[in-house]
């Protein structure tokens, strides 16, 4: 089943939650006024309206260098992969709507593939993973010479932005999301955030490092700006509105 890469939204679908997925994950919905959301899943801690929010940090043992087993030849569409590390093993599709792709310089492919699925694998173990693409694998893939990464959806298990940022920044909640439940999160546009501190009307403001989720005017103690006052100055843990740059 094919969908739109953009969806048009009436006014109030932002505000939606649900406890099955309806949309893929990253799925864009615009309003006619500018504003842009995408489509998440929370991870497992629920989340408030007015928030920053990330995607989980990535597996250090899964994110590159990782031993091919088998050698898919160029339009098959499977491939097996062995884990590395002790302790991160992943459950049943962890990684579907994430995306494997190959690190080495010296050998080829160096292509990016959007994952289908795959079993639950123990830490060290070997996966079979299937692609979501038609068409296979591009460039044949040798076992043993060639190596590979995966990596998540950045909108799959979303969580409040920490004090130290690990993931990357996804979107500032619309709505409450409960945990384990599907949502969006505001990208671009006039949105609703919560403050720390007080910066002036049009001060540039980024994630906080005081107060998870929250933003805070851009200087040395936050990472880069996501975003602008709109308005009068900001009043210190209250929600105020800020014209989002595009968070993608």
């Amino acid at each position: 089943m094919s969908f739109p890469k953009t969806i048009g939204g009436a006014y109030g679908w932002e505000k939606q939650t649900t406890s099955k997925q309806r949309l893929p994950l990253g799925t864009e919905m615009a309003f006619a006024d500018g504003r842009k959301y995408r489509y998440v899943e929370n991870g497992g801690t629920a989340i408030g309206e007015g928030l920053v929010t990330t995607s989980p940090a990535p597996s250090g043992d899964h994110d590159e260098d990782l031993v091919i087993t088998t050698s898919p030849a160029v339009g098959d569409t499977t491939i097996g992969i062995t884990l590395a590390g002790s302790t991160d093993g992943a459950a049943k599709n962890f990684y579907a709507e994430g995306y494997v792709f190959f690190n080495l310089a010296s050998t080829t492919p160096h292509e990016m593939y959007k994952i289908k699925s795959h079993d639950a694998v123990a830490a060290s173990g070997t996966v079979t993973i299937t692609i979501d693409e038609s068409d296979g694998f591009q460039t044949a893939i040798t076992a043993g010479t060639d190596t590979a990464g995966l990596i998540r959806s950045p909108y799959k298990d979303i969580v409040v932005a920490p004090a130290a940022v690990a993931g990357r920044f996804v979107g500032v909640t619309a709505a409450d999301i409960e945990a384990s439940y599907y949502g969006w999160v505001q990208v671009a546009g006039l949105a609703s955030a919560k403050i720390d501190g007080t910066p002036a009307g049009g001060t540039l403001v980024g994630a906080s490092s005081n107060h998870t989720g929250q933003l805070l005017a851009v200087g040395a103690d936050t990472t880069p700006a996501l975003g602008r006052l709109h308005g009068k100055a900001g009043v210190d843990n209250e929600f105020h509105t800020v014209m989002l740059m595009n968070l993608y």
